[in-house]
């Protein structure tokens, strides 16, 4: 359908569902359930997050990983490319989260000072 059609689909809960049929064990309905998947988060434009989110939460995601290991091989490439196109973190980390590297080795946390304000030992901890 084209994008307003599937802004429909989408609004009226056809998600859940439709991430249901990738339970069955027939690989024709398995193929356009991701061809269907695949197309609904093609055409979300900005919403490509929400609806991402929507399959994610009804448990979408989880199916089709595991369909990465289906004897098909349409539907295993079908289901890699939906996984990397739209659930992939294509290593967007958090600089800040990363500990700091000194010549002593790394350093986690930015100071000495707990959460609560209170300071770690000047010798550090000894357990």
């Amino acid at each position: 359908g084209n994008k307003t059609q599937v802004a429909y689909l989408v609004s009226q809960g056809v998600i859940p569902p439709f991430c249901n049929l990738l339970n069955c064990k027939d690989t024709q309905v398995i193929q356009v359930v991701l061809d269907g998947i695949n197309n609904m988060l093609k055409l979300a434009g900005p919403d490509v997050e929400a609806v991402a989110a929507m399959v994610e939460e009804c448990g979408g995601l989880d199916k089709i990983e595991s369909l990465q290991n289906h004897e098909n091989v349409e539907i295993y490439k079908l289901a890699y490319e939906i996984i990397e196109q739209y659930f992939s973190d294509d290593g967007e980390e958090d600089a800040a989260l990363a500990p700091q590297a000194t010549a002593e080795g790394f350093q986690f946390g930015a100071d000495s000072t707990a959460a609560d304000g209170a300071e770690a030992p000047a010798g550090g901890f000894q357990f």
